[in-house]
């Protein structure tokens, strides 16, 4: 990837980005020039996409020493820098959008057999719900699709881009910072999935009033203006899945065709521990997966 994306540093009434710049200050989070700004773009039928401006930045990628729990392959960190500003969807890709680029796929339903589509249970195919059940190559076909519309350079973001935009200026487990009630602000593995699958594992002790996927947008965005960073669906990257430090000339910004790819953020079906700005997890390319999904980079 080139120096205009990322590198490794080292090893009416008031705007949204207006009340985000307020509610930032008020947390202590330093919110970087240009974040918050937003854009739309049409793909037809009425339907739009939201994005929003990701400032150039710099920020320690993966997990701390004293962040608790981690895992082996979030450390040993780095300084990255992103280089270039971009757009990135304000919410994951819904069935509604991907549905004009694929009209057949259906994201289904998910039932108390988990991933296997035995029968209906607790729907995923709501317009508003977050596409899943799609492969990376899948969302690489989208991204293609929509810039051939718009005339621009649209694709999945890299795992760098993703955890910049996740973590808003934060460095703390989850972007609402230590101490937050999760459940305001990410859909989870908390209390409800037990009403779908008694067996899974969970947290008992929360409540973010969602069984499985919910409509986007539904929880209390980060500082910069991005839903669902945290949980709903795990959201695939660009980036071929290797350990750390994270380093972008040594080839991860050009995954060879079967590279397992990084994969991001947690899901409805997933302990809070895995929805983390950190947490890191990979699939191949080609493997539709039931709790994720993506959201869109458009370059500037």
């Amino acid at each position: 990837m080139g120096e205009d994306r990322a590198n490794s540093v080292g090893a009416g009434a008031p705007t949204y980005g207006t009340i985000l710049g307020a509610l930032a200050l008020a947390c202590g989070v330093a919110l970087a020039q240009g974040a918050g700004a937003e854009r739309t773009v049409d793909l037809g039928n009425g339907v739009l996409i939201t994005l929003v401006q990701v400032p150039v930045g710099e920020f320690t990628m993966g997990a701390p020493e004293g962040e608790s729990p981690l895992d082996l392959d979030e450390q040993p960190t780095a300084r990255v820098r992103i280089g270039k500003a971009f757009w990135l969807g304000k919410f994951e890709v819904t069935n509604q959008q991907y549905a004009l680029f694929d009209p057949a796929h259906n994201t289904g339903w998910i039932d108390t057999h988990g991933k296997d589509r035995v029968g209906p249970g607790v729907p995923m195919n709501g317009p508003s719900q977050p596409v899943a059940r799609i492969s990376c190559l899948d969302a690489e076909r989208f991204c293609k699709w929509l810039g051939e519309r718009i005339g621009s350079t649209c694709r999945p973001p890299t795992e760098a881009e993703w955890e910049y935009a996740c973590r808003a200026g934060t460095s703390t487990a989850f972007s609402c910072g230590d101490g937050a009630d999760l459940a305001k602000f990410a859909n989870f593995a908390d209390a409800n999935l037990g009403n779908l699958k008694p067996w899974a594992i969970r947290d008992n002790t929360q409540n973010d009033g969602a069984v499985a996927s919910c409509d986007v947008g539904r929880y209390q965005p980060n500082p910069w203006g991005l839903y669902d960073m945290h949980g709903n669906v795990c959201e695939w990257t660009a980036t071929a899945y290797r350990p750390y430090p994270y380093d972008p000339g040594n080839g991860r910004e050009q995954p060879k065709p079967n590279e397992e790819r990084a994969v991001r953020g947690g899901s409805w079906d997933d302990m809070p521990r895995r929805c983390r700005s950190a947490f890191r997890l990979s699939y191949r390319p080609t493997q539709p997966v039931y709790n994720v999904g993506f959201r869109v980079v458009v370059e500037e």
